[in-house]
């Protein structure tokens, strides 16, 4: 694989905002609507708008804000259901953020605060996203390795090995959401 196919992977990643950037809001003892957005927007790979929020506490995947804000707790929820609805549904989620913490509309029977259940994920999502530079490495090559016996104009090699890099991507991705689907369907048995 060439360098500028790998170059364009390492610059998507390095666009992403790490999530312990959100740390420092969730010290706030509360925000209004605007400001989660604001956050979750600059930490999330996912679109989000007031109206998700908003839907989330009609649906009572969080519970209503008071006085229009939201707690560290709320803030640390709507950060993680944000980051998880493209992978699961919002009932799966739900289900997930249950498991450790009961009822998300309840704060008195949580196992962990949901601000430190983020910090935690912020933290170990962080430091893989750092190694993806080495998993990323095995990937070219092994794409390398793959397309070594192949006699095709160099151009024709290019659209191949970006071709097989995002294949590979989405067959991890989806590999990893198979992984973490079942095992969460293990926990409702």
């Amino acid at each position: 694989m060439s360098y500028k196919h790998s170059q364009a992977i390492r610059t998507v990643l390095n666009e992403l905002e790490p999530k312990k950037k959100a740390l420092p809001y969730l010290e706030l003892d509360s925000m209004m609507l605007s400001q989660v957005v604001e956050v979750a927007k600059r930490v999330s790979q996912n679109d989000i708008n007031p109206n998700h929020i908003q839907n989330w506490v009609r649906r009572k995947y969080l519970p209503n804000p008071a006085k229009k804000k939201y707690t560290r707790e709320q803030v640390a929820n709507v950060l993680l259901l944000n980051d998880l609805r493209d992978i699961l549904s919002l009932e799966e989620v739900s289900h997930l953020l249950g498991y450790v913490n009961e009822s998300l509309l309840d704060t008195s029977d949580d196992r962990i605060n949901p601000t430190k259940l983020y910090g935690y994920y912020s933290e170990i999502f962080d430091c893989l996203q750092e190694d993806w530079e080495k998993s990323l490495q095995g990937l070219e090559k092994e794409v390398e390795d793959t397309l070594a016996g192949e006699g095709m104009p160099e151009e024709d090699r290019e659209i191949v090995a970006t071709t097989l890099v995002i294949l590979n991507l989405l067959a991890r991705a989806n590999l990893y959401k198979q992984i973490a689907k079942r095992w969460l369907k293990s926990l409702e048995d």
